[in-house]
């Protein structure tokens, strides 16, 4: 997924979000990202990470919408999976 940008949409407090999200290139030993760099309505939003099963963000504004944007990454290897077929 290195350089990969993957569109995400969502719905979060009444506001639609478009954007899309870029894995970095640092790996967890399971070949996951560390970490996704998420963009939303064409502005760079926050860093966002999973630790222990749940979404983080580097960015206290944007710690109301981990859980939206982390159901959207969770969806990410899923797209991948079914694109490869």
């Amino acid at each position: 997924m290195e350089n990969k940008i993957i569109p995400i949409h969502f719905n979060g407090g009444g506001i639609e979000y478009k954007g899309w999200v870029t894995p970095s290139n640092e790996r967890h030993e399971d070949g996951h990202p560390k970490h996704y760099r998420v963009v939303l309505n064409e502005v760079f939003s926050a860093n966002f990470w999973l630790n222990r099963g749940k979404w983080f963000t580097d960015e206290p504004r944007m710690q109301n919408l981990a859980v939206e944007i982390g159901a959207c990454l969770d969806m990410i290897p899923a797209r991948h999976r079914e694109m490869a077929l």
